[in-house]
């Protein structure tokens, strides 16, 4: 791997990721697995995912959360309308979760459900760009927008898997990077762009600039619209799960970019949350950093998981009946 390529990484991404389109699929016909796939490494991940399932579903919400702070990804969202409200949100990132989710646990093989779930999933990410380049030159899902996507999956359980509560060794890491890798590149990144390579210390540092030169960055000087649109989907995602709080968790996506002065559980910043909201971070924190490195305490949480993804999105999510009706209450893909 030439170094000063991985160096430049980020300068890459930003001079020729930028205006790279990801390559659209039309049929099954243009999916493949990439020939550096190793089954063995992609299934150890998904053994792994078994055991952190919480820490890697929560993980995502972060992740959406840094996504939006970043202009070209937030400017794609809002041209589609698919989360411009609260009811919108919620549809999306349920169906999001249930999309991943089945990444984790399914086999990957033509013909598959979650075979077609990648194949809906890019045929999406290709529609969405050309509607938005048609309306608005230059606009798209481009190969640098997916790889920060990508990053706002991965990056994090890599790069701070204490601070989520992640339970690893490197073996787990290796093979979790390189499910990623796969499911980059199935998604349509470009290896030369894609945040996981063959080898873990150099994916770290392809994860280590995007957080550092794009994230923590368009943390600093976010919009209104990334406030209205961050906005919608916590609200949305809240009738899942009423422990979501739109403070709470900007902060613990904060805290989790390196931004400064959201490292510790005081300060200004700390000061301007509500009482309410201060509490539902410490109860995360907590969680996070104590909770799950306690083996029982680990199996009821992923086993939560397990529950919300049957019942409280696909089956019975009672708060969301309430709030927007059967019909738009239950998501399933």
């Amino acid at each position: 791997m030439d170094s000063n390529l991985e160096k430049d990484y980020c300068k890459t991404l930003q001079s020729e990721g930028i205006s790279t389109p990801v390559e659209q699929v039309t049929d099954s016909q243009n999916l493949h697995l990439p020939v550096w796939y190793d089954e063995a490494k992609f299934k150890h991940a998904q053994n792994f995912y078994r055991r952190n399932a919480y820490a890697l579903v929560v993980v995502a919400l972060y992740g959406v959360i840094a996504t939006m702070a970043i202009p070209s990804i937030l400017n794609v969202l809002m041209f589609t309308k698919r989360s411009s409200s609260v009811v919108s949100a919620y549809r999306r990132y349920m169906a999001t979760i249930l999309h991943f989710v089945g990444w984790y646990t399914e086999e990957l093989k033509p013909g598959t459900k979650y075979w077609k779930s990648l194949e809906f999933v890019r045929r999406a990410h290709s529609t969405s760009s050309r509607r938005a380049n048609t309306k608005h030159p230059g606009m798209i899902n481009s190969q640098k927008d997916m790889a920060v996507v990508q990053f706002s999956i991965v990056g994090y359980v890599v790069l701070s898997p204490r601070m989520l509560g992640v339970q690893y060794n490197t073996e787990d890491m290796e093979a979790f990077v390189h499910f990623w890798r796969v499911m980059g590149y199935m998604l349509g990144i470009e290896d030369r762009f894609n945040v996981c390579t063959a080898d873990l210390a150099t994916s770290r540092s392809r994860m280590q600039q995007v957080r550092d030169q794009l994230i923590q960055p368009a943390l600093a000087s976010v919009s209104e619209d990334f406030h209205r649109m961050a906005r919608y989907m916590l609200d949305g995602m809240w009738y899942s799960n009423v422990f979501v709080n739109p403070e709470a968790n900007i902060y613990m996506t904060y805290r989790l970019s390196g931004v400064p002065g959201y490292a510790h559980l005081s300060g200004k910043n700390y000061r301007k949350l509500s009482l309410y909201s201060r509490v539902i971070l410490r109860m995360q924190v907590t969680i996070h950093e104590f909770s799950l490195s306690v083996a029982w305490l680990r199996w009821l949480q992923n086993s939560m998981v397990s529950v919300l993804l049957i019942f409280g999105i696909q089956y019975f999510p009672l708060l969301a009946i309430l709030r927007f009706g059967y019909k738009n209450a239950i998501v399933r893909i």
